[in-house]
């Protein structure tokens, strides 16, 4: 069974007939019409450097 080509129904936004599988045993469970449940209103891209990182821009300035 492959569940990659899915969206998580919690973070991404959804296309119209999404579904969701929750894998199980004996037989799975596929959950459909899945509605977004979150809205896009931007984005942000943040650089955090290690603690070795950030000593060694430190060790450059002297």
């Amino acid at each position: 069974m492959s569940l990659d080509k899915e969206r998580d129904p919690l973070v991404g936004l959804q296309e119209g007939g999404a579904r969701f599988t929750i894998p199980k045993e004996p037989v799975r469970r596929r959950v459909h019409g899945i509605e977004s449940f979150n809205v896009l209103r931007g984005g942000e891209y943040s650089f955090v450097p290690s603690l070795t990182g950030l000593k060694w821009l430190a060790d450059l300035h002297e």
